[in-house]
């Protein structure tokens, strides 16, 4: 009997605690993500929580062929941040464009030249943004084209990125405007094989220095230790100077003796020859 009982307490616990568990999943709500005007205003995604402020800041990443059912922007992935929430859906903007490392892989070709550059630029809407392309030549080349490409894709893009706004910069990427008009500025210096962006993110951390801003510092640099290698050997040669100086200035104590006369040599050698006839 005393087992029966215990058995129909433990069941009535059990049974609370489901029908509270039941209560409290009933509180969940799902709540929609909504990408932003520029991409239509389409649903990237759905959460269940109960209560929606705790999506803010919260980041989704969202693939382009399923966002705009399009199998050209499989390797595309667009980073959304939810910056607000009204009427039980979150607004979301985008913060990161990247492709996939397996797309980058296929730009790499033999007998190519790959590169690399990674540098911070402002939008036309005042955001500090990173960009880190991918250059790929259609043959191997020498150091000075490499450097000439680098130096002209950082100004090509610079120009594009000042007049653009952030979040239409993004569409003109994951549409390949960007690209396409990146390529064709580089095409006078070399001739491209392959140009893509690699990343495109908002810089998040301490920094305020542009392209710009970056090689003025850059030849700041230079001219001090130019100033400072100079100074160096001003003072080196006014040591030298000094010790040539003070080397003048002290009197010579073991000069040599002159040199005998040829008369006075003459006169010995005969004083000599008068001696040994006597």
């Amino acid at each position: 009997m005393a087992e029966e009982n215990t058995n129909n307490r433990n069941a009535a616990k059990n049974a609370a605690k489901a029908a509270a568990d039941l209560k409290k999943q009933k509180k969940k709500k799902w709540f929609p993500l909504v990408a932003p005007e520029a991409f239509q205003s389409r649903i990237i995604g759905e959460v269940l929580l109960e209560d929606a402020s705790v999506l803010m800041g919260r980041t989704v990443k969202v693939n382009m062929m399923q966002l705009m059912g399009d199998m050209k922007r499989q390797s595309v992935n667009v980073m959304f941040k939810v910056t607000d929430i009204k009427e039980g859906k979150a607004f979301t903007q985008p913060v990161k464009f990247e492709i996939s490392s397996f797309s980058l892989k296929r730009l790499a070709k033999r007998e190519k030249d790959k590169l690399s550059d990674s540098f911070v630029v402002k939008t036309g809407d005042g955001k500090l943004v990173r960009i880190k392309p991918v250059m790929v030549t259609n043959a191997m080349t020498n150091g000075a084209v490499l450097a000439t490409l680098v130096k002209t894709c950082r100004a090509v893009c610079k120009e594009i990125v000042n007049k653009s706004k952030f979040e239409q910069l993004i569409i003109d990427l994951v549409t390949y405007k960007f690209q396409k008009e990146v390529k064709e500025g580089l095409h006078k210096v070399y001739p491209l094989r392959n140009f893509d962006i690699r990343i495109l993110e908002l810089e998040n951390k301490k920094k305020n220095e542009t392209v710009e801003e970056e090689m003025i510092m850059k030849l700041k640099k230079v001219a001090e230790k130019k100033l400072a290698d100079k100074a160096e050997e001003q003072e080196e040669e006014k040591k030298g100077s000094q010790e040539e100086s003070d080397t003048s200035d002290e009197p010579v104590d073991n000069a040599p003796e002159p040199e005998a006369s040829e008369e006075e040599t003459d006169d010995e050698d005969s004083e000599e020859d008068s001696e040994e006839g006597k």
